[in-house]
């Protein structure tokens, strides 16, 4: 990743220096949308990986693309549209009450944005699966973790940063944890000796539903994106429907406009299957986003696959800036792959 990084930035640099950045920008047509998650500077409580950008950046960016090209709502965009050739929308997930800072610098710039909300943390406030494991592996380990039904071969620990262990691990949950997290959480516990975080703690992370209001208030895009941020795709189609389900039924229940958006968890392409779609269907959704990177095509794009690329804490507004000039190459699903 570190590598990859410093290649794009290079590019970004060149592509200023010489001008090309200007002639790049008009040489691809579709939507490009850029997913968000925190904005902000990562706490003792926090999940590091998460955050995309500190304030001051993410107005950077906003001013940088609001200058240079259309910005457009995610949900109401039109995807099969030619003209303007070069569109790009941008979208923030999860409901870190950090999404209030982000809001504020797209009013502040007169653009739109769409926000999507995982109901479970507002109604009962506690910390996010990722956040918690973030927790537990933030001091030195002692023993190498033992081969579990979580980690079918362990996971030994010497000589591996915090982070690798974290990614590691964070892994490991997506893709076995299912509905079983709160297991997951608890036999990592005991496993590293740590105690897992105070729910109270995470009170202030979280929006309130009066906070989501002022979101809509404010001309944003509000939409689904689940109870309890699993993988879908780890679940029955029983328990994905009612992920679904409950997280759009308690946005309608407590917004003014209309909830017929969601974004995938994870939003990999292992992260929803033929059962999320149809879930989806059933539910009145009309659009749906994963974050697999790539550009939205006209006529060549799927309603319950739109696409979209990250942005990351180390992508500094130069870097945003090239994404958005050539996405065939740097929001490339290769990327994400």
């Amino acid at each position: 990743m570190t590598h990859q990084v410093s290649r794009t930035e290079r590019l970004a640099r060149l592509l200023t220096r010489s001008g090309l950045d200007r002639l790049a920008r008009m040489s691809w047509r579709g939507l490009l949308i850029l997913n968000y998650h925190r904005i902000g500077v990562p706490g003792e409580l926090d999940d590091p990986d998460l955050f995309s950008a500190t304030p001051e950046d993410f107005e950077a960016q906003v001013r940088l693309l609001a200058d240079r090209f259309e910005i457009v709502p995610a949900g109401t965009a039109d995807l099969d549209a030619e003209t303007p050739a070069r569109r790009i929308a941008i979208t923030v997930d999860d409901g870190y009450r950090d999404m209030t800072v982000a809001a504020e610098i797209l009013s502040a710039h007169g653009v739109p944005g769409s926000f999507f909300i995982c109901t479970g943390f507002i109604d009962e406030p506690h910390h996010a699966w990722w956040d918690e494991i973030a927790w537990l592996t933030a001091q030195p380990i002692a023993r190498d973790l033992p081969a579990s039904e979580w980690l079918p071969h362990g996971l030994p620990v010497h000589g591996r940063g915090p982070a690798e262990v974290r990614r590691a691990l964070t892994a490991a949950y997506k893709q076995r944890a299912g509905e079983r997290g709160e297991d997951f959480l608890d036999w990592l516990a005991r496993c590293v000796g740590r105690a897992r975080p105070d729910a109270e703690r995470a009170t202030e992370q979280w929006l309130t539903w009066e906070a989501v209001r002022s979101l809509e208030r404010a001309g944003m895009e509000i939409g689904g994106h689940s109870v309890t941020h699993p993988v879908l795709a780890n679940l029955n189609p029983q328990q994905q429907h009612r992920e679904i389900g409950e997280s759009v039924r308690r946005l309608r229940d407590e917004l003014a406009g209309p909830v017929d958006t969601f974004a995938y968890p994870v939003g990999s392409r292992a992260a929803f299957d033929r059962h999320t779609k149809d879930a989806l269907a059933d539910l009145g959704i009309r659009r749906a986003f994963s974050f697999c990177g790539g550009v939205n095509r006209a006529r060549r794009s799927e309603r319950y696959d739109v696409r979209r690329a990250g942005v990351f804490r180390d992508h500094s507004p130069a870097v945003v800036g090239a994404i958005a000039a050539v996405p065939g190459v740097l929001a490339s699903p290769r990327q994400y792959a």
